[in-house]
């Protein structure tokens, strides 16, 4: 059973911070339903956590996706494509 201490705000505020920067991207690139998206990121992010029982390890990778994400996402800004 996981123990829930102070760092369990701590953690729910990060897994808010990381849902609401997948919701803006999803609502700036014209998804469908970018609300069901930050909702599903923040549910999952929670639910591993409870599996896993691990918040550091879980955090990370998805910081670590965000990250790879942000540079994919800089590096097809500099390239042009014609139409």
């Amino acid at each position: 059973m996981p123990a829930f201490g102070i760092g369990t705000p701590i953690f729910l505020i990060v897994q808010a911070l990381i849902s609401s920067f997948v919701y803006s991207e999803a609502k700036e690139y014209g998804s469908r339903s970018p609300l069901v998206v930050g909702i599903s990121v923040f549910l999952l992010g929670v639910g591993f956590a409870l599996i896993f029982s691990t918040v550091v390890g879980l955090v990370a990778v998805e910081l670590l996706v965000i990250f790879i994400y942000l540079i994919g996402v800089h590096a097809g800004k500099g390239r042009s494509f014609p139409t």
